[in-house]
C-alpha cells in the first residue's frame, strides 16, 4: 500500500469522527441543493467510514458508525419520500429549469442552433401539486444578436408543409391528440416554437408538457414558457 494510502487511511482511524462528519454534510447540503449526486456521495462516505472502522478493528467505534450510518439512510429515504409525494414549488422549478433553460436542450427541442445567452428572470406562475399542474416563464438574453442565416432558416422551417404523420424524432413537427402540428411559426418579424401534449416524449418530459420560445428579429431577448397540463 503506497505510504499516501496508509497516511490517510491513518487519519481517518485516528479521527473516526471526521467521515462521519463530512458526510452528514453532504447530505444536508443535497437537501438544500435538490442533488441526488451529493446525496449518494455522503452516503458513500459513511459507508466507506464504517468499512475502514471494522477493517482496523475499531469494533466499538465501527458499530457507531454503523448506527449513525443507518440513521442517515433513514433520514435520506425520509427525504425522498417527502419530495415525491409532496412536490416543493422551488425543487419543480430547479429540477425542470435545468431541462427548459438549457442552451442544449433547447437547441435538441427546437432543431435550430441559437445563440449563448444568459437567463435573466425565471418564475413560477403557479403549481397544483394534486395533479402535477405547473407553469414556468423566463426570459433570456442572447450575448450575441441572432444572425440573419438563423432567421432565413426559421423562414424556410416556418413554411415545411404538415406531413401526414410526424417522426417521433422529429423537432419540426409532433403528433397531438387530433393530428399533426407544425412546431414553428411565424408572424411579422415574431418567430415561435411551440409543442404540447406530444405522444412521442422524445422531447417534453411528459405527455401533459409544453414548451414555447419565442423569439424576435434584431431582438436579444426571447421569452420562453414551459409547464405540464
Amino acid at each position: 500500500m503506497k505510504p499516501k494510502v496508509k497516511k490517510v487511511l491513518s487519519y481517518c482511524i485516528e479521527k473516526w469522527w471526521m467521515l462521519p462528519l463530512v458526510s452528514a454534510t453532504v447530505i444536508v447540503l443535497s437537501f438544500l441543493l435538490d442533488s441526488e449526486w451529493m446525496l449518494i456521495s455522503g452516503l458513500l462516505l459513511i459507508i466507506a467510514s464504517v468499512i475502514i472502522q471494522l477493517i482496523s478493528k475499531q469494533w466499538k467505534l465501527g458499530c457507531l458508525t454503523g448506527i449513525l450510518m443507518f440513521l442517515y439512510i433513514a433520514i435520506s429515504a425520509l427525504w425522498m419520500i417527502k419530495i415525491t409525494f409532496a412536490p416543493n414549488p422551488d425543487r419543480i422549478h430547479r429540477q425542470f429549469a435545468r431541462k427548459y433553460e438549457n442552451r442544449k436542450e433547447i437547441q435538441k427541442i427546437t432543431g435550430v442552433e441559437i445563440p449563448d445567452f444568459k437567463v435573466v428572470e425565471s418564475r413560477m406562475l403557479h403549481m397544483r401539486p394534486a395533479d402535477f399542474e405547473f407553469e414556468t416563464v423566463c426570459l433570456i438574453e442572447f450575448k450575441e444578436l441572432p444572425g440573419d442565416n438563423m432567421f432565413t432558416t426559421l423562414d424556410s422551417l416556418c413554411a415545411l408543409p404538415i406531413p401526414l404523420s410526424a417522426e417521433v424524432n422529429s423537432s419540426f413537427f409532433y403528433n397531438g391528440m387530433e393530428r399533426v402540428y407544425g412546431c414553428w411559426s411565424k408572424e411579422g418579424n415574431k418567430y415561435e416554437y411551440g409543442r404540447n401534449t406530444d405522444f412521442g416524449e422524445k422531447f417534453l418530459h411528459s405527455k401533459d408538457a409544453y414548451f414555447y420560445l419565442t423569439l424576435e428579429k434584431d431582438s436579444l431577448t426571447a421569452n420562453l414558457r414551459y409547464g405540464n397540463y
